[in-house]
């Protein structure tokens, strides 16, 4: 490769920049679908330490009422998406910002592809982690508020101001490490699935290297259905762990030390709890994300 060559390949600040509105929009789209999936997800992996904490039927009885309370009630299923549309722009444009930079940069192949997705993942991370401390907080409070004696967040502004008091820095990127150490195993299964796919759908339509031209936003959007579920079902226990660790105040910071316990206390099926909710929230996310991402793209948006 000549040098006029690798400098067209190499992203510029005003590619990345458009990259990252597209990310933004695109990221914001999907999770508004999707948050009362996200949110029926989090509420199943907290209620399991609920119920074997308690040792009897009442909170399984009091966990099913609040359930349906939630089912019925669409603000419980948006809770915490106010922390989303404040904070998903800015993590979702630079998620896909560093996945062109990484695509750019690193080539293909699967090795490039699983660097590429963790790359993503650390740039969006430093963004997400705060996120989902308050959103996860403000869709677990009716479950967790009685039993841990937590204030109730009257909203998402609420919930970063109190956690600020009342933790520091610190509460609001309580599982920093652990949320990375969910998605880069997420990204990296994530991307090498959807690479791969594209790719083969590339290659059946006769396209150019790369198949780049060929391959239209619908069949991306199927292609990251498929990845996304494979991945999110693959990390699940991890994200079960990093939930609990970021909602229900464990004086043990550690993921693994987190898993064990629900491992311990729960079973294999523990672990699993809330992972049908997760495929539907996370699969058709990616799905839409993607679709849309690539159909700004493809318009020259």
């Amino acid at each position: 490769m000549d040098d006029a060559d690798a400098d067209s390949s190499t992203p510029t600040r005003a590619s990345a920049i458009a990259d990252g509105a597209r990310g933004a929009v695109a990221g914001v789209s999907s999770r508004f679908v999707t948050h009362p999936l996200d949110t029926l997800k989090a509420r199943a992996q907290v209620r399991g330490a609920m119920s074997v904490a308690s040792g009897g039927a009442r909170e399984v009885e009091r966990a099913a009422v609040v359930r349906s309370s939630v089912i019925r009630s669409t603000v419980g299923l948006y809770a915490g998406f106010g922390a989303v549309a404040a904070f998903a722009p800015v993590a979702s444009g630079a998620y896909f910002a560093g996945y062109e930079s990484g695509r750019a940069r690193l080539g293909e192949g699967a090795l490039a592809s699983a660097a590429t997705g963790m790359w993503a993942q650390a740039l969006a991370g430093i963004v997400y982690t705060p996120m989902d401390v308050i959103k996860e907080r403000l869709q677990t409070q009716d479950v967790l508020g009685a039993r841990q004696r937590v204030a109730t967040y009257r909203n998402w502004m609420d919930a970063a101001r109190v956690i600020a008091r009342e933790e520091g820095a610190r509460g609001l990127f309580r599982g920093y490490w652990a949320q990375n150490f969910v998605w880069w195993p997420w990204s990296a299964t994530y991307f090498v699935l959807y690479e791969r796919s594209r790719a083969a759908f590339a290659v059946s339509a006769d396209s150019d290297v790369g198949g780049e031209a060929a391959v239209s936003p619908t069949v991306s959007s199927a292609c990251a259905t498929f990845a996304a579920s494979a991945a999110t079902t693959l990390t699940h226990p991890l994200d079960l762990a990093k939930t609990r660790l970021q909602t229900m105040r464990f004086e043990s910071s550690s993921l693994v030390r987190v898993l064990s316990d629900v491992i311990r206390r729960e079973g294999i099926a523990g672990v699993f709890a809330g992972v049908g909710a997760r495929v539907a929230a996370v699969a058709p996310g990616s799905a839409i994300s993607f679709f849309v991402y690539e159909s700004l793209k493809k318009s020259g948006w």
